[in-house]
C-alpha cells in the first residue's frame, strides 16, 4: 500500500511540475513561421474524378521533414483534393537551399490517380540516397468506415481492397524519385489493415547494428463486436540491414495500459538504446513510450510518459547534434494536452527517460516534424497550423532550448 501511495504521489508531483512549467515556458507565436504549404485553388486542367470531381481547392496535411547532407531542407506532405484523409492524395515536396527562408516549386514524389497516397516517412541513407516510405490506400477504402468510404481488408494481394506499403528513392537531393517498390508482406502483420506512419525513420550510426534502417509503424486491427466491426491499434518496429532491399519486423509491442498506440516515431540515443514515442489513442493525455536495448528487435512494454503531456496526435522525436563528450540530447514536438494547439518542444538529456518542455508554439498546432539544421545550430520545425489550412516552417536556435 505504501508503494502504491508513493507512486501516485510521484505521478501527481510530475504532472504538477509539468503544469507549472507550462505557465512559465517561453512562447513563440505559431503564426510567425514561414508558410510552406497552404490551401490553394486547384489549377484548371487537373483531373478531378469520382468523389473529388467537385473539389475546388488543394489541402495540405501530414508533414515530414529532412535536412540533406547537401544542406537542402526538404518539406514533404500530402496534397489532397480537399482535406479528407483519403481525397485522392499525392505526396509532394518543396526544397529550400537557404535554411527555410524561401522554398522552390512543388514537386510530386508520387501520385496514383484516384488512389490515396498517405503518410510520407523519410530518411537520408549513408550512401546519399533519400528514402521515402508511404502507404497506398485504394480508392474508396480507409482503415475505418467513413460515409461512402469503406473499411479496407487485411491482406497483400488485392490492390483494390488492401492497403499496401511502398518505398521510393531519390538520388538527386529530392528532385526526382524512383518507381516505388512494394514491401507490404515484409512489414505488415497479416491481421493488420495498414502499416505506415508519418514523419522520419532513421539509420543507426553506431553500435553492433550500425547501418540498420529502422522505423516504427502503426496498424489498424479490425475487431468484431456484435454486428459491428470496430478497430484497435498496434505498433511494431521494422528494419532493413541491406539498405532497404529486404525488411524484417517485430510482433506488436506489448501495450498493457489504457489506450492504444498509433502514429509513432523512433529515435537513437547516445547510450545505444532506441526509443519509440507514440500517439495515445483513447488513453490518458500523455504519449506512450517504449525502449529497446538490442537495435529494435525487442522492446519494453509501452507505458505512458507523464513528462510528455499531449492530446491524441502525431508528433516528432529526433536526436540532436553530437556534444563534446560524444552524447546527444533528444528533441520532441507535439501538441498540448488541451487539444491540437500550443505545440510543445521538449528536450531529453537522459536518453529518453524523461523530457522537459522548453518552448511553446502558441496557437493552432497539430501534426509536426522536426530536424536539426545543416549548421547544427537550430531545431527546424514543420507544423500544421491555422486549423489545417497551413503548414509552416520555424527555425529555433538550440541555445533557446537549454
Amino acid at each position: 500500500m505504501r508503494t502504491i501511495t508513493l507512486i501516485i504521489g510521484f505521478l501527481v508531483a510530475v504532472c504538477a511540475n509539468t503544469v507549472a512549467q507550462d505557465e512559465k515556458t517561453p512562447t513563440i507565436e505559431g503564426a510567425k513561421g514561414t508558410t510552406v504549404f497552404a490551401i490553394r485553388d486547384i489549377p484548371a486542367g487537373v483531373p478531378k474524378l469520382g468523389h473529388g470531381k467537385d473539389a475546388k481547392q488543394y489541402g495540405y496535411r501530414i508533414p515530414s521533414l529532412l535536412v540533406s547532407n547537401k544542406g537542402t531542407t526538404l518539406a514533404f506532405c500530402e496534397r489532397r483534393l480537399g482535406l479528407h484523409d483519403h481525397a485522392q492524395n499525392d505526396i509532394v515536396v518543396k526544397r529550400s537551399t537557404n535554411g527555410g527562408k524561401t522554398w522552390g516549386p512543388e514537386i510530386i514524389v508520387f501520385e496514383d490517380g484516384m488512389n490515396s497516397i498517405n503518410d510520407p516517412l523519410s530518411v537520408q541513407l549513408a550512401d546519399g540516397r533519400i528514402m521515402m516510405m508511404f502507404a497506398r490506400f485504394p480508392y474508396g477504402r480507409h482503415a475505418r468506415n467513413s460515409g461512402w468510404i469503406k473499411m479496407a481488408e487485411p491482406g497483400y494481394n488485392d490492390p483494390t481492397v488492401n492497403i499496401l506499403t511502398y518505398i521510393t528513392y531519390s538520388e538527386d537531393d529530392g528532385q526526382t524519385w524512383s518507381k516505388p517498390v512494394d514491401i507490404t508482406k515484409s512489414v505488415k502483420p497479416s491481421h493488420w489493415l495498414n502499416a505506415n506512419t508519418p514523419g522520419a525513420m532513421i539509420q543507426l550510426r553506431k553500435g553492433p547494428h550500425k547501418g540498420r534502417i529502422i522505423t516504427s509503424l502503426w496498424g489498424t486491427v479490425p475487431v468484431k463486436k456484435g454486428d459491428k466491426i470496430i478497430r484497435n491499434w498496434e505498433i511494431i518496429s521494422a528494419w532493413s540491414d541491406d539498405m532497404g532491399k529486404t525488411w524484417k519486423r517485430t510482433e506488436a509491442l506489448d501495450d498493457p495500459e489504457k489506450g492504444f498506440p498509433n502514429e509513432c516515431q523512433i529515435v537513437e540515443t547516445s547510450n545505444g538504446d532506441l526509443v519509440i514515442i507514440s500517439r495515445n489513442q483513447g488513453g490518458d493525455r500523455m504519449r506512450k513510450k517504449a525502449i529497446s536495448h538490442d537495435g529494435g528487435e525487442t522492446w519494453s512494454p509501452l507505458s505512458t510518459d507523464p513528462t510528455l503531456p499531449s492530446v491524441a496526435c502525431m508528433g516528432s522525436v529526433i536526436k540532436g547534434p553530437k556534444k563534446k563528450d560524444g552524447s546527444w540530447d533528444l528533441y520532441a514536438s507535439f501538441p498540448s494536452k488541451d487539444g491540437r494547439k500550443n505545440g510543445q518542444i521538449a528536450v531529453s538529456t537522459d536518453n529518453g527517460k524523461s523530457f522537459q518542455i522548453k518552448k511553446i508554439i502558441s496557437g493552432s498546432f497539430a501534426y509536426s516534424a522536426t530536424q536539426i539544421s545543416a549548421n547544427g545550430k537550430h531545431l527546424e520545425l514543420f507544423y500544421e497550423t491555422d486549423g489545417y489550412k497551413t503548414i509552416r516552417f520555424l527555425s529555433i536556435p538550440l541555445k533557446q532550448l537549454k
